[in-house]
């Protein structure tokens, strides 16, 4: 095979791209790349498509200013191995409500093979007064207005049902933490799938939905509970009585 460079950059549509070998060891015994990792790998990349526009999270924070995310879905039509390359597509999309929107698309590298799309709603923290901005307050890029339909299972709110049962308890670890001193929103995947039966640990999901209610710190308690649906495994996690975030996985 020929030598493939790797490479990142914006169209002229301020749509990013970034290429990607999955390393092996962010897989699974099968040699799909884990969910979590599907989290962060969109994560990242969203916050490398902020800072070639100039808007890194150190420029954020120095202007008193933090990314949330709120929601996100997932629809996997093939889970990237180990070893493949893969090229990944995001970009904003109009807002919703007070939320803005970002979609993803990745690829099979050099081809129109799409593997997996998504889509995640975030805001603005106001460091300073712990206050969402809405959408539209955000000053330091134009405000996209290109409506991206996502035909995926919606961003939207997650129930749960009255027959959830308690999986186990998640103690908030150092490792868990990222730069901002809470949990990733990639661990919480990883939360409920430690705690889950091995015959649904290795399902292949098509589907993932997450919403994030609080988030989680060191030493924080997380109760799981989830509920067995036809084809879903529901789950919640909770802290101190309060809900940290609700999660579907399809399968």
């Amino acid at each position: 095979m020929d030598e493939v460079i790797l490479k990142e950059h914006h169209d002229d549509n301020l749509v990013f791209f970034k290429d990607e070998k999955i390393p092996f060891t962010h897989c699974t015994p099968d040699r799909k790349m884990t969910v979590s990792e599907l989290f962060r790998f969109t994560s990242d990349s969203a916050g490398e498509d902020f800072s070639l526009r100039n808007m890194s999270w150190q420029f954020l924070y120095d202007k008193g200013l933090a990314i949330i995310l709120s929601r996100a879905s997932y629809h996997i039509n093939k889970m990237p191995v180990a070893d493949q390359i893969i090229t990944l597509k995001t970009w904003e999309s109009a807002a919703q409500g007070p939320l803005c929107t970002r979609n993803y698309e990745i690829y099979a590298y050099g081809t129109d093979e799409l593997l997996v799309k998504g889509q995640t709603l975030w805001t603005i923290l106001d460091l300073k007064n712990k206050r969402l901005m809405p959408a539209k307050a955000y000053p330091y890029r134009p405000l996209p207005t290109v409506v991206t339909d996502f035909d995926g299972i919606k961003c939207g709110k997650i129930s749960m049902p009255e027959n959830m049962e308690v999986l186990g308890t998640k103690t908030i670890l150092y490792s868990d933490l990222d730069a901002n001193g809470h949990s990733n929103n990639s661990k919480y995947i990883n939360f409920v799938l430690d705690l889950l039966p091995n015959e649904y640990q290795t399902k292949n999901f098509t589907d993932v939905r997450l919403n994030y209610s609080k988030e989680t710190k060191l030493g924080d308690q997380l109760e799981i509970k989830v509920a067995y649906e036809e084809n879903k495994i529901i789950a919640q996690g909770i802290v101190d009585g309060t809900s940290s975030f609700e999660a579907e996985l399809y399968y």
